[in-house]
């Protein structure tokens, strides 16, 4: 069964061990998004250095940070202060069921993107599956359409893209473990892997950072 768009990227964080970063590349990797932040303090250790190893090896780069209830502007000065994205680097709010306490709200959401927008000049990409879609349920008019979606889904194709969204820009289609395969990426092992919803390597050149 083939899978939609172009599978060439992966989404990691300090869970993952990177074995050879030459071997991502010939595997077909174009893009890699890492983990920064999370919530008001938590910043991932391993994102410098493997923010250099990534561009050494003529990777794409982006950073990612996973949502919690806290205030968004202490979320937002936490990611950007360690992230430190650069405009060609993709970002993005991880929209999941929060490791500490409550779920981020949709309210939250929009505050936490109006205000990257505001310090950056441009909208994250929203990552989120099945707790995005019950977020946005009601939701008929919102910024959030102004922000490329990255949708979760492990089945055989993105069914059920939230109706803020005319459609995805990527599609987590595993995590290394449920979804179609391929799972395993050289170099790592299994891992999260998306297809960027365009025909080639080229397209997602010109496309990135998507916002």
């Amino acid at each position: 069964m083939s899978i939609p768009g172009f599978n060439a990227v992966i989404d990691i964080s300090h869970h993952n061990t990177i074995t050879n970063w030459q071997s991502v590349v010939n595997d077909g990797v174009v893009a890699v998004v890492h983990k920064a932040t999370e919530g008001r303090d938590y910043r991932d250790k391993e994102y410098h250095g493997r923010k250099q190893k990534a561009a050494d090896v003529g990777l794409l780069w982006g950073s990612y940070h996973f949502s919690s209830s806290t205030n968004p502007l202490l979320q937002v000065e936490n990611y950007l202060s360690y992230a430190d994205p650069q405009p060609g680097e993709l970002i993005c709010l991880d929209y999941e069921p929060s490791s500490s306490g409550t779920n981020m709200s949709y309210d939250q959401i929009v505050e936490f993107v109006e205000l990257i927008h505001k310090e950056l000049g441009r909208y994250p990409v929203i990552y989120g599956g099945h707790l995005l879609r019950e977020a946005t349920r009601n939701v008929t008019n919102s910024i959030l359409s102004k922000c490329p979606l990255w949708y979760a889904r492990y089945a055989s194709a993105p069914f059920g893209v939230p109706s803020l969204w005319q459609d995805w820009s990527l599609w987590q289609y595993t995590d290394g473990n449920i979804g179609q395969q391929p799972h395993k990426v050289r170099g790592i092992g299994n891992t999260d892997r998306d297809t960027f919803n365009g025909a080639d390597g080229t397209a997602l050149r010109t496309a990135w950072p998507l916002s």
